[in-house]
């Protein structure tokens, strides 16, 4: 009796012992796992920061390239601007407008307005009365009107209207004028948008010469070249293809260091809920006297599509191992090969999910051709390749005629269905291993070629076959179809220069195809 007692109390404390054993096995692994995803998360912020703050950035370099123009003694026309506005604008879609503001003296504000309605018979320089109520500006010294703007259509509110008139706009006029650097400004509700609507604008400003004091700079201003941004846009625009599923965030403008922000915020539109308790914040560089940050909270579904049953596996199977240990000791080294076993294979499927990842880290997800890094890394490598073999390398840079035409008048779904054939197309153009087609950006596409001398025939078998696609796009200049315009180069890799060289020809050669009337191949002269 006393054995069978014995044999009873040996049983539950198995058991016992093996439940309590099993919880702490299973409570230890599920916050290792918690511990595991939040550093995955603060790793997809970081990279969604990173994303966002190069965003931000090459778009507000785009105003480097327009100041160029104001740069002389003399003021470019309208014409000359607009053409080089249209260029910046066709490849960065998420810029609202650019814009040319002359400081105007009120004893110049009637010739200015003269010479601005022989081409706008309406123009008139204007203060904002109320959100899209535009009155005749009040009398001042001097002003800061909107004198050119691209696009005009969709800014008719905007063109015309004095930025002195906004103290907060006119105070970061005066601190760009004074300190010689580009400045952006706060959050601000643009006179183009309704209340809803969240931008900045960025100045750049243009003097007569190279004036070194404060004094000088007031005397020598001529304007400022000025960027219009919806942040919105510019989040959605900074977004990768494998951006990861259900993070919150919240965009914050924490310049003044007693008062921030929230200038846009992300949610999920499929009733995620966020995570109380897990929160990030990731401080963006200093750009144009701004200081953002991204905060972030994952929602319940990311938390819950990245934990795995392992913790339950290996809670239950503790509590069936201790059962079965109280009644069969040698089951104790099976139930340890189950667990090890469990623990391979979740190993190998979190490989398996690395591996996929990866590649889909390469893999442009509209089009599922490879991206621009994956490209940049292959081109590196068949440079070095070339090098080492002396053999040439050829690359195509290939852009859609008239895309923003045809997204903005067929819709942008099939403005991606159009990317997708156009790719589909490209990519059957060529098929040996040192051969590779790209999505460049936006609608440009790019072909690198090793041991290659024929670009021009891949160029124009590439020209022929889009236009055969007959993609109706009655918005184009060209054709009554999609066209597309082709810049190619063949180099003789060396040394002494590295892969950016024949990027950066075939590109001018682009530019000149487009130039000169798009629906054409042209070679890169070297």
């Amino acid at each position: 009796m006393d054995k069978k007692n014995n044999s009873i109390i040996m049983q539950i404390l198995v058991i016992v012992v093996g439940l309590i054993f099993s919880s702490i096995i299973s409570w230890s692994l599920y916050n290792m796992e918690e511990k595991a995803i939040v550093i995955e998360f603060r790793k997809d912020v970081n990279e969604r920061a990173n994303s966002l703050y190069r965003e931000i950035i090459i778009n507000l370099e785009t105003l480097h390239s327009l100041s160029i123009l104001f740069n002389s003694e003399s003021i470019s026309e309208f014409q000359q601007f607009r053409i080089e506005a249209k260029r910046i604008l066709s490849r960065h879609c998420d810029i609202q407008a650019l814009e040319w503001i002359p400081r105007i003296k009120h004893k110049q504000r009637d010739s200015y307005v003269s010479q601005q309605r022989k081409e706008f018979p309406k123009f008139e320089i204007t203060e904002r009365k109320k959100q899209k109520q535009m009155i005749k500006a009040k009398k001042r010294k001097e002003y800061f009107p909107v004198y050119y703007v691209e696009p005009l259509v969709g800014n008719e509110t905007a063109f015309g209207y004095d930025l002195s008139s906004s103290p907060t706009r006119h105070a970061t006029l005066k601190n760009s004028m004074d300190t010689a650097t580009p400045q952006a400004t706060g959050s601000i509700t643009l006179v183009q948008e309704n209340a809803k609507q969240k931008g900045f604008l960025a100045f750049y400003p243009i003097y007569k010469e190279n004036p070194t004091s404060v004094e000088k700079r007031r005397e020598n201003l001529k304007g400022f070249v000025l960027g219009v941004y919806r942040i919105g846009d510019i989040f959605t625009s900074s977004s990768s293809n494998n951006e990861p599923l259900g993070i919150e965030m919240s965009i914050i403008d924490e310049t003044s260091p007693n008062k921030s922000e929230i200038l846009y915020t992300h949610k999920f539109q499929d009733g995620a809920i966020a995570h109380e308790k897990i929160k990030y914040k990731k401080m963006l560089p200093k750009f144009w006297g701004r200081q953002w940050s991204l905060t972030a909270s994952p929602t319940q579904k990311y938390i819950a599509v990245k934990r795995s049953f392992l913790p339950w596996v290996v809670f239950i199977a503790g509590v069936f191992f201790s059962v079965f240990i109280a009644i069969y000791i040698h089951i104790m080294a099976k139930r340890t090969n189950v667990i090890r076993n469990i623990i391979t294979k979740k190993t190998k499927e979190l490989n398996r999910a690395n591996r996929k990842l990866k590649k889909l880290s390469l893999t442009d997800g509209l089009t599922e051709i490879a991206n621009r890094r994956y490209m940049d890394k292959f081109l590196t490598k068949e440079w070095i390749q070339a090098i080492r073999n002396k053999s040439p390398i050829s690359f195509i840079l290939i852009d859609i005629d008239f895309f923003k035409l045809y997204n903005d008048n067929y819709g942008h779904f099939k403005g991606d269905e159009c990317l997708k054939k156009v790719a589909s197309k490209l990519k059957t153009m060529v098929n040996r291993p040192g051969d590779l087609v790209a999505r460049y950006g936006g609608e440009e596409f790019a072909i690198v070629m090793a041991d290659t001398k024929n670009a021009q025939v891949i160029a124009k078998k590439c020209r022929h076959a889009i236009e055969k696609l007959q993609i109706p796009h009655e918005f184009s200049d060209t054709l009554d179809v999609v066209t597309i315009s082709v810049g190619y180069c063949t180099i003789f890799p060396r040394k002494d220069n590295n892969s950016s060289l024949i990027i950066e020809s075939a590109d001018k050669a682009l530019y000149k195809a487009k130039e000169t009337g798009r629906n054409k191949e042209v070679k890169a002269s070297i």
